[in-house]
């Protein structure tokens, strides 16, 4: 009779930890990270490159004189792909490109025992300022810090590659709109810097903290935006200077600015890119129809896609009012 209830007692508890894991996944689907390990940390501290001087007296009387505006595009691999390094170098409110001039490559291994700052080789901008550099041999399953050097004036872009070799769950945050408080936030941000101005795009209150409660859950964060490339290293900043945990950034190729369709089709074929690679999409956050289209496209269901703003829980979504309503939920 003590037995039968003991084991009567057992089966209802499993049940309702079954029913509790089902109603809040966010408690088993990943290992929770020490915050430690969270931030965008660029280890200058640790890096000593040593500046040469240019190539060309034009790039050090005239291009170099301007602020610097570098990109590196963060990238994720599978562990057998060949792994490449693309980024491009401008100075200037107008992007003025970087030719023919050499940058230096280092990396840096969180999983190391004991990460040091590796030289990896240098590669030649070409008339579009441009680098592309095939890693001589593949990095190591995990995420690396790639610092990308100016030798002719020690300016710096840093980037990041991810190579998988299993499952790595993510959540993926658009940024206009969605971590911003509209879609026209970096525009503004644009226009004040080519008036000498400094304006800083304003973000949803709380909604570092939504992401920062997802990456202390063990999720990699992917920052979708639909900005072109020349946005890159703005975006890197500005999640820097607003304390957003570290994730990887991707941007648009293209030069323009997209919206509507061509939005869905640029985040649509992306995540369908890694999620070929290995990554598997669990949560994902937007605020306008073609963030909704490309999510349900990838194959999210509607409790999976929150939405903030005027088409919060348009097409069955799952609507935003404020974050910080939505993270005492999530904490629930």
């Amino acid at each position: 009779m003590f037995v039968a209830k003991r084991i009567r007692s057992f089966i209802v508890v499993l049940m309702v930890l079954v029913l509790f894991t089902c109603q809040n996944p966010f408690v088993t689907l990943a290992n929770p990270t020490s915050t430690a390990n969270l931030s965008f940390d660029f280890h200058n501290h640790a890096f000593h490159g040593q500046k040469t001087g240019f190539n060309h007296w034009v790039n050090t009387y005239m291009v170099s004189t301007h602020t610097p505006h570098h990109n590196g595009y963060d990238m994720i691999f599978s562990k057998n792909d060949l792994q490449y390094i693309d980024a491009k170098f401008q100075y200037g409110d107008f992007r003025k490109d970087l030719e023919d001039e050499w940058i230096s490559i280092y990396t840096w291994t969180f999983s190391d025992p004991q990460p040091a700052w590796k030289y990896l080789g240098r590669a030649l901008t070409d008339s579009d300022g441009r680098i592309h550099y095939v890693l001589p041999k593949n990095l190591n399953v995990g995420v690396h810090l790639v610092k990308l050097f100016v030798e002719g004036d020690g300016t710096e872009a840093n980037m990041y590659i991810q190579v998988l070799d299993k499952t790595s769950k993510y959540v993926v945050f658009d940024i206009d709109g969605t971590l911003t408080t509209d879609d026209f936030e970096n525009i503004k941000a644009y226009a004040s810097e080519l008036w000498n101005g400094s304006y800083q795009p304003k973000a949803y209150n709380h909604a570092v903290d939504v992401v920062r409660f997802y990456a202390e859950q063990g999720y990699d964060i992917l920052y979708l935006s639909a900005r072109p490339y020349w946005l890159s290293e703005k975006t890197q900043t500005w999640l820097v200077q607003k304390g957003f945990p570290r994730g990887m950034i991707h941007t648009y190729e293209g030069s323009e600015i997209l919206s509507g369709s061509g939005a869905i089709t640029y985040k649509l074929n992306y995540l369908k890119s890694i999620i070929s690679k290995g990554v598997q999409i669990d949560y994902a956050y937007g605020n306008a129809e073609s963030d909704i289209s490309a999510y349900y496209g990838a194959g999210l269901t509607g409790d999976r896609i929150f939405i903030i703003g005027e088409n919060a829980g348009l097409q069955n979504t799952t609507p935003i009012r404020t974050y910080g309503e939505h993270l005492l939920k999530l904490k629930q």
